[in-house]
């Protein structure tokens, strides 16, 4: 048979001279609980992290989301650039490029980002008057634009097309 407590009481604390208590009378004077408010405060802490989470890797995906569009807007304007170099210099200069292009890219069969491009050929205008060149090139803007999270967004490129190539122009 167990003991009996035998509770030595100072202010603010209960201790037991000898033994277990089994007594449940002083379960009372036990404060093993949470009590609601710091309940209520570790719940908050953790609703204003998981928000805060959700928040940053929203932010995140979007903007990866965003640079693989500007990406790929870039590649698609090199490529249109690049294709100059097979052309004929009649055809760049009588402007028989094509001119509008479309795009649309589609991603694990979710709706694609639709790109809507231009290519303007223009003669080039030098800085330095009659400068014997100017007739031997031509300048090539490509621009492309495209909708993403409903804000337009558009890249251009310039670049100079020499009648020669580069590796063989003579000014």
């Amino acid at each position: 048979m167990a003991k009996a407590c035998n509770p030595i009481r100072t202010p603010g604390k209960l201790r037991h001279t000898h033994g277990p208590c089994f007594g449940f009378a002083n379960f009372a004077n036990l404060k093993s609980a949470f009590t609601l408010v710091e309940i209520m405060v570790g719940v908050g802490i953790l609703a204003v992290t998981i928000v805060s989470l959700y928040g940053a890797f929203s932010f995140g995906f979007s903007t990866i989301k965003l640079s693989q569009e500007e990406v790929r807007a870039d590649q698609i304007l090199v490529q249109k650039l690049e294709a100059l170099r097979v052309y004929d210099w009649s055809k760049v200069t009588n402007n028989n490029v094509l001119t509008n292009f479309s795009t649309t890219f589609s991603t694990t069969g979710a709706p694609g980002v639709s790109y809507e491009g231009t290519v303007a050929v223009s003669p080039f205008i030098p800085t330095a008057v009659n400068e014997s060149y100017s007739n031997d090139l031509r300048q090539v803007t490509a621009s492309i634009g495209w909708v993403s999270g409903g804000i337009s967004r558009t890249r251009t490129m310039t670049t100079l097309v020499s009648q020669y190539g580069i590796q063989t122009f003579k000014p």
